[in-house]
């Protein structure tokens, strides 16, 4: 009977480990709420911080409270970046609350060991700059959001070793560290009269939750461009050192090798503007009666 007993207590236990584990899943990792917003180890990313006096996801403000908006900055990049930060909500401002107000952030680089992170660097901002945020001589009680936006410029440098003429075909790894946008490549080799033709398609992909644009934030596209050494490689697709950019983009590039076996590096450096947004929710309340 003990050994019974004790057996369903281990089958209960494991069933709620499970659970929890499960739930904790299904929590993390998702884009809102004031978490980490997709971003994470590709860039900079932000949080809100939680706190009696801070807003925070699902938090209730009543009238007349006071409270900040504190967040917690994140460059997992070996850059340091520099941009902005804005926050506003959707209240109108005749109730308080909080106003359309930006602030500029220059955040140091990540710690890397080895080319491996070690941990990201941090930046705490706080708004407003003095003082507090509260509401007041609204009706009713209501739902509300807290919009948040940060942009940053970055520039990325992916690198790989092209083999040429042999083998006449193989997808290409590139080296980089964490960034918004990553680097491939498919590789074919062609025979020429005096040597091997090298053709690449590059995929730039997306990784994150982001609106990439130029480094000036105007259009979609982004700067590009290619160091292959002594050898000319032709990307008709760059049009004056920028390409068109959504969430994809494949480039076809070519140029002419020798004959005899070779390994050459070929660099890409990009550059453009990131904006990353978030939202999180609060509920405003009349004092309780």
């Amino acid at each position: 009977m003990r050994k019974e007993v004790l057996f369903t207590a281990f089958i209960l236990g494991m069933i709620l480990l499970v659970s929890g584990v499960d739930q904790c899943a299904q929590q993390g990792g998702s884009f809102g709420g004031g978490g980490q917003t997709q971003a994470a180890k590709y860039g900079v990313d932000f949080t809100t911080q939680q706190g009696l006096d801070k807003l925070s996801e699902g938090k209730t403000v009543y009238l007349g409270n006071s409270f900040l908006v504190d967040i917690l900055m994140e460059n997992f990049d070996s850059e340091p970046k520099s941009g902005q930060i804005c926050i506003r909500d959707d209240i109108d401002d005749a109730y308080g609350g909080i106003p359309s107000r930006c602030k500029a952030f220059n955040i140091p680089a990540a710690s890397y060991i080895q080319g491996n992170l070690d941990s990201p660097a941090t930046l705490d901002i706080v708004f407003p700059d003095s003082g507090y945020y509260s509401y007041s001589n609204l009706p009713i009680d209501t739902s509300a959001t807290l919009y948040i936006s940060a942009s940053y410029g970055q520039s990325s440098t992916a690198s790989a070793i092209i083999k040429a003429p042999q083998p006449e075909s193989e997808a290409i790894t590139f080296t980089q560290t964490p960034s918004p946008l990553t680097v491939s490549a498919e590789k074919t080799i062609t025979s020429t009269d005096s040597g091997a033709k090298l053709n690449l398609k590059i995929n730039i992909n997306k990784q994150g939750d982001y609106n990439i644009t130029t480094r000036d934030f105007k259009r979609e596209a982004i700067g590009m461009s290619t160091n292959f050494g002594s050898y000319n490689l032709e990307c008709p697709a760059v049009a004056q050192g920028f390409i068109d950019f959504k969430n994809t983009k494949f480039i076809s590039c070519s140029a002419l090798l020798p004959k005899e076996q070779l390994s050459h590096p070929l660099i890409v450096y990009l550059d453009y503007g990131v904006q990353l947004n978030d939202k999180i929710s609060f509920n405003i309340k009349k004092e309780v009666a």
